[in-house]
């Protein structure tokens, strides 16, 4: 991880209470171990979860359910879940708004007329379930009933 990337790592308490628990969610791993600890705190407790994608959306809800989270907000983490430089709220004008106006074109010498071609592609996604399926990284904020 480079300087620049590790400050992003605490991006999360931007839109969390300053007690919660960050919880990563990791691919393929079982998360039981990770819900029977959650299972020993208080209820009311502020909890953070994040992951990466693919399936970041499906992971974080059915760990949300399977623990009794009580979800108060869902964001989309750019350029990833561990190191968000954004966190976009996952709601249609935010995400919406971002992709159009905030994401700025990769510097990619050689590869400008591609990676502007590709950019135009992704600012031009209307629908919120594609945008949500491009996020690389998803942040959920909730508390434990």
């Amino acid at each position: 991880m480079t300087s620049g990337e590790a400050r992003w790592t605490e991006n999360w308490r931007a839109i969390a209470p300053p007690d919660a628990v960050c919880v990563n969610l990791p691919r393929g791993q079982p998360k039981r171990s990770l819900g029977l600890a959650l299972a020993t705190m208080f209820p009311g407790t502020p909890v953070v979860l994040y992951t990466s994608a693919p399936g970041a959306i499906r992971r974080c809800r059915s760990f949300a359910k399977r623990v009794e989270i009580d979800v108060e907000g869902e964001y989309l983490a750019f350029p990833s879940a561990l190191t968000p430089a954004y966190l976009v709220e996952d709601a249609p004008d935010s995400a919406r708004m971002f992709f159009r106006s905030v994401l700025p074109e990769p510097p990619r010498p050689g590869l400008s007329a591609l990676s502007a071609a590709a950019l135009y592609v992704v600012r031009s996604l209307a629908s919120r379930r594609s945008i949500r399926r491009v996020a690389p990284g998803r942040v959920v904020v909730g508390r434990l009933r």
